[in-house]
């Protein structure tokens, strides 16, 4: 099947030298820039970003996306909507999109990713919290305060000539493909694409393949690959898992993504790990998981 094969470097290690010789010996040709020593993408220098770029290029692998966690911890439902792009917080992370639009047009990367701002139902990282059926609603109140924060981002995007990818993920309001997908039809513009995570729309609630992939086919540029499993249904309770041991569809998933014409990266963000493991051996797990899926799906 055609698809790039891309990983998150911090998912191997924070030393950036160390994540990207072990993703070139993995066998992966393209990176995503996450945190690095500690980091965040957007908070390097320009010339940490710089060197960031030799080493890549060095080991012959392209950067294909940068990920601040932009909005991701934002809370917008007290703010009016009149005034979302001008509080304090909001304001902070464009910032903090425009660093990263910087440095992915330095790494030659076209992507950066964001998010659709914290459900403030959330307690920590929502693991657990309860598990509604695709996500759970959106008020529409609070639908026009995500779409003026995001059009925001878009108006960054385009002096930089890159798409933002949103990224579903449990603690934000776009946590399933549904609901990613009411936000990206809200905020229509082509700049704003989607970063679709089925691991994570389905410890939101969601039936990642065929349900939320369907809602979010049209947005989709670029996909995250990892898997999850519930270990308590009452009170939602998830844990992360090597792919291919999970509940995710995986066989599913890659072969409608094949069929439906996407030719863009799979990104493996392990998030598992085994005993004793902090990143290596968990990602070279589930590159293989991912491999032997593709593999069946192509016999």
């Amino acid at each position: 099947m055609s698809f790039t094969l891309s990983v998150v470097t911090d998912e191997i290690a924070q030393d950036p030298a160390a994540a990207i010789a072990a993703a070139r010996e993995m066998g992966f040709s393209h990176l995503e820039f996450n945190r690095v020593g500690g980091l965040g993408i957007h908070e390097l220098s320009d010339d940490g970003v710089a060197e960031l770029g030799r080493m890549a290029a060095g080991e012959g692998l392209q950067v294909i996306a940068v990920d601040p966690p932009s909005f991701k911890t934002v809370v917008i439902d007290d703010v009016p909507a009149a005034e979302v792009v001008r509080h304090a917080e909001v304001a902070e992370h464009l910032e903090q999109i425009r660093r990263a639009c910087r440095a992915a047009c330095a790494l030659g990367a076209g992507l950066v990713r964001l998010f659709s701002f914290r459900r403030s139902s959330m307690v920590g990282m929502g693991n657990p919290s309860p598990r509604e059926p695709r996500g759970g609603p959106i008020p529409d109140g609070l639908l026009a305060k995500i779409v003026a924060g995001l059009r925001a981002a878009t108006a960054i995007a385009d002096e930089y000539d890159v798409t933002l990818g949103l990224e579903n993920v449990r603690s934000c309001w776009g946590n399933t493909g549904h609901n990613a997908a009411r936000i990206l039809a809200a905020v229509d513009h082509p700049r704003l694409r989607a970063i679709w995570d089925p691991g994570n729309d389905y410890v939101s609630g969601g039936v990642p393949y065929p349900d939320g992939y369907r809602a979010v086919l049209p947005y989709i540029v670029h996909v995250h690959v990892k898997d999850a499993a519930v270990v308590d249904a009452a009170t939602g309770l998830t844990r992360w898992a090597c792919i291919g041991t999970g509940a995710v569809d995986y066989a599913g998933q890659v072969a409608a993504l094949h069929r439906d014409g996407y030719r863009g990266a799979l990104s493996v963000e392990t998030h598992w790990r085994k005993p004793g493991d902090s990143g290596p051996e968990s990602t070279r797990d589930t590159l293989a998981g991912l491999r032997r899926i593709l593999a069946s799906a192509e016999a």
